[in-house]
């Protein structure tokens, strides 16, 4: 029988692929903090970052790349003694060298021969294509919201991918909407509102689902969600 045609599948990176805050957190404690002072000046950092983040989607600043807005709040963080100064530099590229989940180098390359598979994040390109090299994860392309000049969860990141979602060359194509793979609810009802079908995969510090949040698939992990996926789970896009 010949496969029918399949999505395209969007992978959030941060917190779904790959583990930032555990990075994170390692990464300040090499640079001489405990480890109770790392997970604090990494919740303040990540914590910060997002409250810049969404000064950006409500339109009160300019856009800057995720790793402008890095260095911005390290430096920060420095100037109240929270980090001594001479390691911001370093830290400010962390988000260059997070570790991917122990399933998601397998995982999206495995997917990645049955499906085209997109990255949507909020890290700038240069943090995405060092993730691609270094830590392996082997999607077709990725977009940053650097591409949409916002940050999500604004509409034009996600409708970015949406028209990223080409048909593929392989003789089944595509299917339907792309769809949003993401440990975050909150990402994936701003990629439902915007279009995008949704698939949720938990991981440690994500954002669990409502009970009134109805996901198009839920997968325990990327090896499931594949398996899912090929046997025809997903729900398909509505007429």
């Amino acid at each position: 029988m010949t496969p029918g045609p399949r999505p395209v599948l969007v992978f959030d990176v941060l917190g779904t692929l790959v583990d930032q805050a555990g990075s994170l957190e390692a990464e300040v404690r090499g640079a001489g903090l405990d480890a109770g002072a790392a997970r604090d000046v990494v919740a303040t950092w990540l914590g910060r970052v997002a409250d810049r983040e969404q000064e950006v989607v409500a339109g009160r600043r300019d856009f800057v790349p995720s790793g402008d807005l890095d260095r911005e709040v390290l430096a920060g963080l420095a100037a109240e003694g929270a980090l001594p100064a001479p390691v911001v530099a370093r830290l400010a590229t962390a988000a260059q060298r997070l570790r991917p989940w122990p399933d998601s180098v397998a995982g999206v390359a495995a997917l990645a021969r049955d499906f085209t598979v997109l990255g949507l994040s909020n890290a700038d390109r240069r943090t995405l294509a060092a993730l691609r090299a270094d830590a392996g994860l082997a999607w077709h392309r990725a977009l940053s919201a650097q591409d949409a000049g916002t940050y999500k969860p604004a509409p034009e990141v996600y409708a970015a991918a949406v028209a990223a979602a080409v048909p593929a060359p392989a003789p089944t194509g595509t299917a339907g909407p792309p769809v949003l793979v993401a440990a975050h609810a909150w990402d994936l009802r701003a990629g439902a509102a915007a279009g995008m079908r949704t698939a949720y995969v938990p991981r440690p510090q994500g954002d669990a689902p409502r009970d009134d949040d109805a996901f198009d698939l839920y997968a325990a992990d990327l090896a499931d969600l594949r398996g899912r996926l090929l046997a025809g789970e997903l729900r398909s896009p509505v007429a």
